[in-house]
Protein backbone atom coordinates (compact mmCIF):
# COMPACT_ATOMS: atom_id res chain seq x y z
CA UNK A 1 0.00 0.00 0.00
CA UNK A 2 0.81 3.75 -0.98
CA UNK A 3 1.55 6.76 1.45
CA UNK A 4 -1.38 7.44 3.03
CA UNK A 5 -3.42 8.24 6.22
CA UNK A 6 -5.70 6.55 7.38
CA UNK A 7 -8.40 6.72 10.41
CA UNK A 8 -8.93 3.79 12.48
CA UNK A 9 -11.75 2.63 14.89
CA UNK A 10 -12.64 5.37 17.65
CA UNK A 11 -13.02 8.75 16.12
CA UNK A 12 -15.32 10.76 17.83
CA UNK A 13 -15.93 10.08 21.33
CA UNK A 14 -14.05 12.10 24.30
CA UNK A 15 -12.91 9.04 26.43
CA UNK A 16 -14.98 6.69 24.53
CA UNK A 17 -13.16 3.98 22.31
CA UNK A 18 -9.73 3.61 22.30
CA UNK A 19 -7.44 5.54 19.86
CA UNK A 20 -6.15 3.54 17.05
CA UNK A 21 -4.39 5.00 14.09
CA UNK A 22 -2.33 3.31 11.54
CA UNK A 23 -0.40 6.00 11.00
CA UNK A 24 1.18 9.17 12.60
CA UNK A 25 -1.47 11.78 12.39
CA UNK A 26 -0.47 15.39 12.65
CA UNK A 27 -3.39 17.95 13.48
CA UNK A 28 -1.89 21.00 11.77
CA UNK A 29 -4.36 23.01 9.95
CA UNK A 30 -4.98 22.42 6.13
CA UNK A 31 -2.09 23.89 3.98
CA UNK A 32 -3.28 27.05 1.56
CA UNK A 33 -2.44 27.63 -1.28
CA UNK A 34 0.30 30.76 -1.85
CA UNK A 35 -0.87 33.91 -3.03
CA UNK A 36 -1.41 34.46 -6.79
CA UNK A 37 -1.09 30.81 -7.04
CA UNK A 38 -4.37 28.58 -7.84
CA UNK A 39 -4.24 25.27 -5.97
CA UNK A 40 -4.06 21.78 -7.90
CA UNK A 41 -6.64 20.35 -8.22
CA UNK A 42 -7.30 16.80 -7.69
CA UNK A 43 -9.72 13.50 -8.24
CA UNK A 44 -10.93 10.34 -6.97
CA UNK A 45 -9.32 8.61 -9.36
CA UNK A 46 -5.84 10.94 -8.88
CA UNK A 47 -5.64 10.03 -5.21
CA UNK A 48 -6.37 6.57 -5.70
CA UNK A 49 -3.99 5.71 -8.17
CA UNK A 50 -1.08 4.88 -6.12
CA UNK A 51 -3.18 2.59 -3.35
CA UNK A 52 -2.74 -1.03 -3.16
CA UNK A 53 -6.22 -2.18 -1.58
CA UNK A 54 -5.59 -4.97 1.42
CA UNK A 55 -7.09 -7.13 2.76
CA UNK A 56 -9.61 -5.28 4.58
CA UNK A 57 -12.01 -2.75 2.43
CA UNK A 58 -10.97 1.30 2.90
CA UNK A 59 -13.06 4.11 1.87
CA UNK A 60 -11.70 7.56 0.80
CA UNK A 61 -12.25 10.35 2.73
CA UNK A 62 -10.70 13.48 0.85
CA UNK A 63 -6.78 14.77 0.53
CA UNK A 64 -4.81 15.92 3.54
CA UNK A 65 -2.72 19.27 3.25
CA UNK A 66 0.03 17.23 2.42
CA UNK A 67 -1.13 15.76 -0.95
CA UNK A 68 -2.13 12.22 0.57
CA UNK A 69 -5.37 10.43 0.20
CA UNK A 70 -7.10 10.27 3.91
CA UNK A 71 -9.15 6.85 4.03
CA UNK A 72 -11.32 5.08 6.19
CA UNK A 73 -10.51 1.87 6.98
CA UNK A 74 -13.84 -0.37 7.54
CA UNK A 75 -13.78 -3.74 8.93
CA UNK A 76 -13.53 -3.42 12.41
CA UNK A 77 -17.46 -2.92 13.99
CA UNK A 78 -16.12 -0.73 16.68
CA UNK A 79 -16.75 2.21 13.94
CA UNK A 80 -20.50 2.16 13.62
CA UNK A 81 -22.15 4.40 11.07
CA UNK A 82 -20.56 7.19 9.89
CA UNK A 83 -22.29 10.95 10.38
CA UNK A 84 -21.39 13.89 8.02
CA UNK A 85 -22.55 17.59 9.35
CA UNK A 86 -22.30 20.79 7.68
CA UNK A 87 -24.43 23.67 6.92
CA UNK A 88 -26.44 23.97 4.02
CA UNK A 89 -24.33 24.10 0.85
CA UNK A 90 -21.27 22.86 2.72
CA UNK A 91 -20.29 19.47 0.94
CA UNK A 92 -22.10 16.63 2.32
CA UNK A 93 -23.71 15.73 -0.06
CA UNK A 94 -20.54 15.55 -2.07
CA UNK A 95 -18.40 14.20 0.56
CA UNK A 96 -21.19 11.34 0.33
CA UNK A 97 -20.19 10.79 -3.43
CA UNK A 98 -16.54 10.39 -2.55
CA UNK A 99 -17.11 8.18 -0.56
CA UNK A 100 -19.19 6.10 -2.75
CA UNK A 101 -16.95 6.87 -6.15
CA UNK A 102 -14.51 5.78 -3.78
CA UNK A 103 -16.02 2.22 -3.21
CA UNK A 104 -16.73 1.33 -6.40
CA UNK A 105 -12.79 2.29 -7.68
CA UNK A 106 -11.37 -0.06 -4.92
CA UNK A 107 -13.24 -2.90 -4.27
CA UNK A 108 -14.79 -5.57 -7.11
CA UNK A 109 -18.77 -5.75 -7.48
CA UNK A 110 -18.80 -9.44 -5.66
CA UNK A 111 -16.95 -7.61 -2.72
CA UNK A 112 -18.94 -3.99 -1.91
CA UNK A 113 -22.12 -2.57 -2.79
CA UNK A 114 -23.75 0.96 -2.65
CA UNK A 115 -27.55 1.98 -1.88
CA UNK A 116 -28.65 5.30 -1.65
CA UNK A 117 -31.41 6.96 -0.13
CA UNK A 118 -31.72 10.97 -0.68
CA UNK A 119 -34.58 13.38 -1.26
CA UNK A 120 -33.23 14.39 -4.28
CA UNK A 121 -32.30 11.50 -6.34
CA UNK A 122 -31.14 14.21 -9.76
CA UNK A 123 -28.18 14.95 -7.66
CA UNK A 124 -27.02 11.26 -7.94
CA UNK A 125 -27.94 10.17 -11.58
CA UNK A 126 -24.74 11.45 -12.96
CA UNK A 127 -22.63 8.99 -10.99
CA UNK A 128 -25.14 6.15 -10.86
CA UNK A 129 -25.22 6.33 -14.71
CA UNK A 130 -22.04 5.12 -15.25
CA UNK A 131 -21.78 1.45 -17.11
CA UNK A 132 -19.24 0.85 -14.16
CA UNK A 133 -21.23 1.78 -11.17
CA UNK A 134 -24.45 0.15 -12.17
CA UNK A 135 -22.54 -2.86 -11.29
CA UNK A 136 -22.31 -1.86 -7.55
CA UNK A 137 -25.82 -0.15 -7.38
CA UNK A 138 -28.51 -1.63 -5.36
CA UNK A 139 -30.53 1.11 -6.01
CA UNK A 140 -31.14 5.25 -5.31
CA UNK A 141 -34.61 5.76 -3.83
CA UNK A 142 -36.04 8.77 -2.59
CA UNK A 143 -37.12 9.17 0.81
CA UNK A 144 -41.15 9.36 -0.10
CA UNK A 145 -40.95 6.18 -2.31
CA UNK A 146 -42.73 3.60 -0.58
CA UNK A 147 -39.94 0.97 -1.35
CA UNK A 148 -37.71 2.18 1.01
CA UNK A 149 -39.64 0.39 3.53
CA UNK A 150 -39.02 -2.36 2.12
CA UNK A 151 -35.33 -1.96 1.28
CA UNK A 152 -34.79 -1.03 4.73
CA UNK A 153 -36.36 -3.97 5.88
CA UNK A 154 -34.60 -5.95 3.84
CA UNK A 155 -30.79 -5.11 5.11
CA UNK A 156 -32.42 -5.66 8.32
CA UNK A 157 -33.20 -8.80 7.86
CA UNK A 158 -29.54 -9.48 5.91
CA UNK A 159 -28.33 -7.94 9.28
CA UNK A 160 -29.47 -10.24 11.42
CA UNK A 161 -28.95 -13.48 8.95
CA UNK A 162 -25.12 -12.67 8.81
CA UNK A 163 -24.84 -11.84 12.92
CA UNK A 164 -26.52 -15.25 12.89
CA UNK A 165 -23.58 -16.79 10.64
CA UNK A 166 -26.51 -18.01 7.99
CA UNK A 167 -25.29 -15.72 5.95
CA UNK A 168 -22.24 -13.90 4.20
CA UNK A 169 -21.82 -11.41 0.96
CA UNK A 170 -20.36 -8.15 -0.05
CA UNK A 171 -19.37 -5.43 2.17
CA UNK A 172 -22.61 -2.68 1.68
CA UNK A 173 -22.33 0.91 1.82
CA UNK A 174 -25.79 2.34 2.59
CA UNK A 175 -25.60 6.08 2.33
CA UNK A 176 -28.43 8.63 3.93
CA UNK A 177 -28.63 11.94 2.43
CA UNK A 178 -30.54 14.62 3.30
CA UNK A 179 -30.90 12.33 6.88
CA UNK A 180 -33.18 14.90 8.38
CA UNK A 181 -36.08 13.90 5.59
CA UNK A 182 -36.54 10.24 7.56
CA UNK A 183 -38.80 11.68 9.28
CA UNK A 184 -41.16 10.78 5.86
CA UNK A 185 -40.55 7.38 6.69
CA UNK A 186 -43.52 5.10 8.47
CA UNK A 187 -42.91 4.35 12.43
CA UNK A 188 -41.66 1.04 12.00
CA UNK A 189 -38.97 1.94 9.49
CA UNK A 190 -37.61 4.78 11.74
CA UNK A 191 -37.38 1.75 14.20
CA UNK A 192 -35.71 -0.45 11.73
CA UNK A 193 -33.22 2.29 10.30
CA UNK A 194 -32.29 3.25 13.86
CA UNK A 195 -31.52 -0.70 14.73
CA UNK A 196 -29.40 -0.58 11.48
CA UNK A 197 -27.24 2.56 12.89
CA UNK A 198 -26.38 0.16 15.96
CA UNK A 199 -26.08 -2.85 14.55
CA UNK A 200 -25.69 -2.28 10.85
CA UNK A 201 -21.61 -2.39 11.04
CA UNK A 202 -20.88 -5.64 12.71
CA UNK A 203 -22.45 -7.18 9.67
CA UNK A 204 -20.73 -5.73 7.14
CA UNK A 205 -23.19 -2.58 6.21
CA UNK A 206 -22.10 0.43 7.05
CA UNK A 207 -24.16 2.83 7.02
CA UNK A 208 -23.01 6.73 6.02
CA UNK A 209 -25.66 9.66 6.57
CA UNK A 210 -25.10 13.67 5.70
CA UNK A 211 -27.33 16.22 7.97
CA UNK A 212 -27.99 19.85 7.62
CA UNK A 213 -25.93 21.36 10.74
CA UNK A 214 -28.84 23.68 11.49
CA UNK A 215 -31.37 20.45 12.21
CA UNK A 216 -28.57 19.16 14.81
CA UNK A 217 -30.18 19.87 18.07
CA UNK A 218 -33.96 19.25 16.69
CA UNK A 219 -32.20 15.43 15.49
CA UNK A 220 -30.27 14.52 18.59
CA UNK A 221 -31.82 10.99 18.66
CA UNK A 222 -30.89 9.73 15.31
CA UNK A 223 -27.30 11.28 15.39
CA UNK A 224 -26.59 9.72 18.75
CA UNK A 225 -26.16 6.13 17.12
CA UNK A 226 -23.63 7.47 14.93
CA UNK A 227 -20.20 6.45 16.41
CA UNK A 228 -18.02 8.26 13.76
CA UNK A 229 -18.22 11.74 13.04
CA UNK A 230 -17.29 13.64 10.11
CA UNK A 231 -17.81 18.01 10.32
CA UNK A 232 -17.79 20.51 8.34
CA UNK A 233 -18.37 24.38 7.73
CA UNK A 234 -20.70 24.59 10.46
CA UNK A 235 -21.41 28.42 11.93
CA UNK A 236 -23.20 27.51 14.96
CA UNK A 237 -20.88 26.39 17.86
CA UNK A 238 -23.62 24.46 19.63
CA UNK A 239 -24.48 22.58 16.51
CA UNK A 240 -20.90 21.43 15.53
CA UNK A 241 -20.68 20.38 19.13
CA UNK A 242 -23.72 18.13 18.71
CA UNK A 243 -22.56 16.58 14.85
CA UNK A 244 -19.04 16.36 16.37
CA UNK A 245 -19.72 15.01 19.78
CA UNK A 246 -17.24 16.34 21.43
CA UNK A 247 -16.45 20.11 23.84
CA UNK A 248 -14.22 21.41 21.58
CA UNK A 249 -14.67 24.04 18.69
CA UNK A 250 -14.62 21.48 16.02
CA UNK A 251 -15.26 23.45 12.92
CA UNK A 252 -13.30 26.38 13.51
CA UNK A 253 -11.47 27.92 10.05
CA UNK A 254 -13.22 24.93 7.84
CA UNK A 255 -15.04 26.13 4.76
CA UNK A 256 -16.87 24.45 2.20
CA UNK A 257 -15.50 21.68 0.30
CA UNK A 258 -12.88 21.06 3.97
CA UNK A 259 -13.57 18.38 6.47
CA UNK A 260 -12.63 17.35 9.59
CA UNK A 261 -12.72 14.00 11.82
CA UNK A 262 -10.93 13.19 15.08
CA UNK A 263 -8.53 10.45 14.66
CA UNK A 264 -7.88 9.59 18.50
CA UNK A 265 -5.36 12.14 18.62
CA UNK A 266 -6.35 15.22 17.46
CA UNK A 267 -8.31 16.57 14.34
CA UNK A 268 -7.47 15.79 10.87
CA UNK A 269 -8.60 18.59 8.38
CA UNK A 270 -9.00 17.19 4.68
CA UNK A 271 -10.08 18.46 1.63
CA UNK A 272 -12.62 16.98 -0.87
CA UNK A 273 -11.51 15.73 -4.29
CA UNK A 274 -13.25 16.28 -7.12
CA UNK A 275 -15.56 12.75 -8.79
CA UNK A 276 -13.56 10.84 -11.41
CA UNK A 277 -10.75 10.22 -13.24
CA UNK A 278 -7.17 11.93 -13.62
CA UNK A 279 -7.70 15.43 -14.86
CA UNK A 280 -5.60 15.69 -17.79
Amino acid sequence: MGAIHTVMPGLQAEGGLKPLTRRHIRTGQFRQAEPGKRRKTTTVGELLTTIQTGNLPFLLLGECADGLPFLVELGNPDRGAILIGCDRGAGKTHQLQVLADSAVRMNAPSEFQVAVITFRPGEWQTWACSPHNKKYLQGIYAWYDPWVSTFIQNLVDLTEARLDGMQNGPHILFILDDLNFLEELRFETQVNLHWLLEYGAQANIWVAGAINAGKAAQFRFWVEPFRTRIIGKTADEENARILSSRTDSAADGLEPGLFRTWTGHGWRTYRLPLLGDVLK
